[in-house]
């Protein structure tokens, strides 16, 4: 190994090739110069045998860089095969059965590349299997949330009438508080509802944006009015610092939907004192937008369940379907944009996501 450590060092020409070249050259010229050396010392040297060991050299040579290229055959057909394999997938077929270090080299790569084309098949097919799988959860809660909905919008619709007491007086009051109850369970349960049909829709392609133009600062500013009340009882403050005019290439409602679950997300979680704020900056051809909390953070799996549809952490009482995060990083993709989620535990969570910047006139 020290020999070929050092002889690539020198960076020869022809890789591997130029190093048995090397060797061969110094091995046949080592007794050439000997020989020459021993007639020069004579007083007249015979230039005839000089001559003739001269093109014997040469011609040892010739055939010496031939029959290397011609060893080095297996190297080279288990480095092609290696890379067409990583290329295409092509299983290669090398000459097998043969005993020498270079037949086990041919015979090894064959064998690695059939085991891992074998593992790579049974990977293929148990994740298609999932998928599948994952399609006819999703369907089935898709058809499970349909059914619920018109008795759920029913239930919503008695619940108000209670509260507006149309009929009468309910009689003592905790019955207008089971009123309440009954319609914030509801209008809970219907937002939850609708989260899981629309990132069904975004999943299976049924749903299409309008993308156009879109101030940034007024979704953001929406989305803090909107949760203002709710973050404030939690004791999380939220901020918007957004540049006037700042605009990108977004669809305005799932924008404002993203706003709405990543900032709900962090006040949700940030933990009571937190401070979110919503940011954005153009860099380059693209927008940038962050929502920060400087609240309890997450792990890595965490992080990585947080992402996952219907993933939800064990550590936490809130209630929720797990899909804010999925919905929103589909919604992302789905207007041309990157979707990353950051978090380091005690320091907070970052979520930012790119969308395309409107072509600048001119």
């Amino acid at each position: 190994m020290r020999l070929y450590l050092l002889l690539d060092r020198l960076r020869l020409p022809l890789g591997y090739a130029g190093k048995f070249f090397l060797v061969a050259f110094v091995a046949t010229h080592l007794p050439l110069v000997a020989a020459v050396l021993l007639l020069l010392r004579e007083g007249r040297p015979d230039w005839t045998l000089v001559g003739v060991l001269l093109a014997a050299t040469v011609a040892g040579l010739a055939l010496a860089v031939a029959g290397i290229h011609a060893l080095l055959a297996p190297v080279r057909e288990s480095t092609r095969a290696l890379g067409d394999f990583a290329v295409s997938g092509a299983l290669p077929e090398l000459p097998l059965g043969h005993a020498d270090t270079a037949g086990r080299l041919m015979g090894v790569t064959q064998g690695t590349l059939a085991a891992l084309d074998t593992a790579l098949t049974a990977a293929r097919g148990a994740q298609r299997e999932a998928l599948e799988a994952a399609r006819r959860r999703e369907r089935a809660m898709t058809e499970v949330t349909h059914e619920l909905r018109t008795p759920l919008n029913a239930v919503l619709g008695f619940a108000e009438l209670l509260q507006m007491q149309a009929h009468g007086p309910l009689g003592h009051r905790r019955y207008a508080e089971f009123a309440e109850d009954i319609a914030e369970g509801g209008r809970h349960m219907l937002a939850l509802i609708e989260d899981v049909q629309r990132f069904s829709a975004l999943r299976e392609g049924r749903e299409s944006l309008r993308l156009g133009p879109v101030e940034i600062g007024v979704p953001a500013q929406r989305a803090a009015r909107l949760l203002r009340a709710e973050a404030a009882a939690r004791g999380v403050e939220i901020a918007v610092r957004v540049p006037p005019g700042l605009s990108a290439m977004a669809d305005p409602q799932s924008l404002l939907q993203i706003l709405l679950n990543l900032v709900g997300n962090a006040a949700k979680y940030a933990g009571r004192g937190s401070h979110v704020a919503i940011e954005a900056a153009r860099e380059g051809g693209q927008v940038v937008v962050r929502v920060t909390d400087d609240g309890a953070g997450m792990d890595e799996p965490g992080l990585r369940l947080a992402m996952e549809p219907f993933g939800r952490l064990s550590n936490t009482p809130e209630r929720g379907t797990g899909l804010g995060l999925p919905l929103a990083s589909a919604l992302v993709e789905l207007q041309g944009g990157r979707f990353v989620l950051e978090s380091v535990p005690g320091q907070g969570t970052t979520a930012h996501f790119t969308l395309p910047a409107p072509r600048r006139a001119g």
